[in-house]
């Protein structure tokens, strides 16, 4: 047993024969503190999650769809007719699906006019943060008003039920595209106009969509503007919620003369819904994946690590000497030992 109390299996170099460098400890030092950076960002992203996001064929079928506007247009609502037609063959006027009240046309703060806005894809928390549910307030008659004041516009708002095929929302001079007993003068058209809101799906106010608060102004009577959409279902997840939303793009023109099939110029909403959907959710890895992870990466680390001080440390005593060492060094009175 006395044996057995003093037999080393491993046996080590005597302490008294080697001196350990203080550079060695400084490269320790700094190789913790990138272990503990390392460590603290792979936690970071475990709680954190990361966005991921599909694209595939839409599951769901559905059959129609609303489609939420809220503008303003320098025309007397009396001489306005709103008419949605789709290539099924349904044409419909929608004027009492819709809110409208007669308002001095005016221009709200923040307005961009005759620009386009700047388009920025809204990210997940931002969507998340913003879907709040909304709806539509109910119409106010402003004419038993100040009666020196002139009710120029007419203020369009509210939600249809379109058919989830390809179509157009149209904005036209009652009476003369359609017919009717009432025809305003073509001289008096004037189809400036302002969008506060125009958005598909579920109606959330605080989501920007491309068409919101922009105004279109045109000093002619015979100038369309013509909107094309093309619309995305887009699906945002996180944490358990989920809001149902519908991402679209946008191009527009703008001319002179009435558009095709009509006999005087229109406000056009052209829209186009696509096959796929887009679903952008937040994921994170289970916990034992986590750890997997974690060790791996920071074992590999420790590896690279310890070649490194290695070759490093034979490449200073080759070129400059032993001295250079970054694991031993002489006491500079006497050979110490055998590491020398």
């Amino acid at each position: 047993m006395a044996g057995l109390r003093t037999f080393d299996a491993f046996p080590k170099t005597e302490e008294q024969h080697v001196r350990k460098s203080s550079k060695g400890g400084y490269t320790s030092i700094l190789t913790y503190f990138f272990l503990i950076f390392i460590a603290w960002s792979e936690f970071g992203n475990f709680f954190g999650g990361y966005v991921d996001e599909q694209y595939g064929v839409s599951k769901d079928l559905r059959e129609t769809v609303q489609i939420n506007m809220d503008m303003f247009v320098h025309m007397p609502c009396k001489w306005l007719e709103v008419v949605v037609q789709d290539h099924t063959g349904d044409r419909k006027l929608v004027r009492e699906e819709l809110k409208m009240e007669s308002i001095p046309f005016f221009l709200p703060y923040g307005t961009v006019i005759n620009e386009r806005n700047k388009i920025a894809t809204p990210g997940l928390d931002e969507v998340l943060a913003e879907a709040i549910p909304g709806q539509f307030r109910d119409q106010i008659d402003f004419g038993s008003g100040d009666d020196n004041q002139e009710f120029n516009g007419c203020h369009v708002f509210g939600t249809i039920t379109v058919n989830m095929v390809k179509g157009d929302l149209m904005v036209i001079p009652r009476g003369q595209s359609l017919g009717g007993p009432q025809r305003m003068p073509l001289d008096a058209i004037n189809l400036s106009h302002v969008i506060n809101e125009f958005s598909f799906g579920d109606f959330y106010p605080y989501i920007d969509n491309p068409l919101d608060r922009i105004a279109r102004i045109t000093a002619e009577s015979t100038t369309s503007f013509h909107y094309h959409t093309s619309v995305v279902p887009t699906i945002f997840r996180k944490l358990g919620a989920e809001v149902d939303t519908n991402q679209y793009s946008l191009s527009e023109t703008e001319h002179e003369g009435p558009p095709q099939g009509l006999r005087v110029p229109a406000i056009i909403f052209s829209y186009s819904f696509e096959a796929l959907t887009i679903t952008i959710s937040d994921e994170r890895i289970s916990f034992w994946q986590f750890v997997v992870r974690l060790v791996a990466i920071l074992s590999f680390f420790v590896y690279i690590m310890t070649w490194a001080f290695t070759l490093l440390d034979m490449a200073l005593v080759l070129l400059l000497g032993p001295k250079w060492s970054l694991r031993y060094q002489r006491d500079g009175r006497q050979k110490t030992g055998i590491l020398e």
